[in-house]
């Protein structure tokens, strides 16, 4: 019987979605946030929150007092190396010596051709070393992201996208953090590693066809060169990191470094992964 869990990255779209299936579980929960002004909603929902940063030791130390569980989640950025690892040495050095269910990405390998793959290779190979049970959990590309494209539909019609004709077995976020509330308060998950997707592997031209089922209307898609895709991040003020993140991805993908899918999802939770038309049903009102 898991008792508590030390949830990181507890406000954001997947780690709060663990914290609402673990709280719905019964399971006691504590989690790590970064300001006072994200806290007091989890508090009231009798979160044991902790706030600091993810390389703040003494932060780090309290919440894993007594946790067995800890769900390690970092968001992509600059330092995310340096964060995930701390986390890592911190459950190394607890008393109590946590399984750690790793939110880490497909394919993560130190020499993958990705940035942000190679960070999270670098990053599951500490862990790996660390001597600590550990669940890694390498979820595809986030149906969740397509929402970017959310505006151009409701405008003109039309998803513009930068990766050919590559397919994805991209998957609901929902689906991610089902998996990991799973796995979580299971059993017999200790060494092993989950690659989470959907239940196909799509192109964006069949994401369209879905897309226009699930609104009622046509929605044309259209392609754009890579540099036109990174403008126009640009412009919807993402940082220079996070282009060029996308990017490396975006080439990837077209040469379907990301065609394929599994049955992670159903094995673990029992239900089959959403495909993207039910994801894009439950989402149309933010697609105009």
């Amino acid at each position: 019987m898991t008792s508590t869990v030390f949830v990181t990255g507890a406000t954001g779209n997947i780690g709060s979605l663990v914290v609402d299936g673990l709280l719905e579980k019964g399971v006691s929960v504590r989690a790590l946030v970064h300001s006072e002004e994200k806290a007091q909603e989890l508090r009231d929902r009798g979160v044991d929150v902790i706030v600091g940063e993810f390389t703040d030791e003494s932060a780090l130390a309290r919440g894993l007092e007594g946790a067995d569980r800890v769900f390690s989640l970092t968001p992509p950025n600059p330092d995310q190396v340096a964060q995930a690892n701390a986390i890592t040495a911190a459950a190394n050095a607890s008393s109590s010596h946590p399984h750690v269910v790793r939110l880490s990405v497909i394919k993560s390998n130190k020499s993958a051709p990705t940035r942000v793959s190679a960070q999270h290779g670098e990053i599951d190979a500490v862990l790996k070393e660390s001597g600590l049970p550990v669940t890694f959990l390498k979820p595809h590309f986030f149906m969740q992201n397509t929402l970017f494209g959310g505006e151009s539909v409701g405008d003109h019609g039309a998803i513009y996208h930068a990766m050919g004709e590559g397919k994805l077995g991209m998957i609901d976020v929902r689906d991610v953090a089902d998996v990991a509330v799973e796995v979580l308060t299971g059993a017999g998950h200790e060494g092993k590693s989950y690659t989470l997707t959907g239940p196909e592997s799509i192109s964006f031209a069949q994401l369209g066809v879905q897309l226009g089922s699930a609104l009622g209307k046509d929605v044309n898609v259209v392609g754009v060169p890579v540099d036109q895709a990174k403008s126009s991040m640009a412009e919807m003020g993402m940082p220079e990191w996070m282009i060029e993140a996308f990017a490396e991805y975006i080439v990837a993908y077209s040469n379907n470094y990301g065609d394929f899918f599994t049955d992670d999802v159903q094995n673990i939770t029992g239900k089959t992964a959403r495909t993207y038309k039910e994801f894009a049903t439950d989402f149309a009102s933010a697609f105009g």
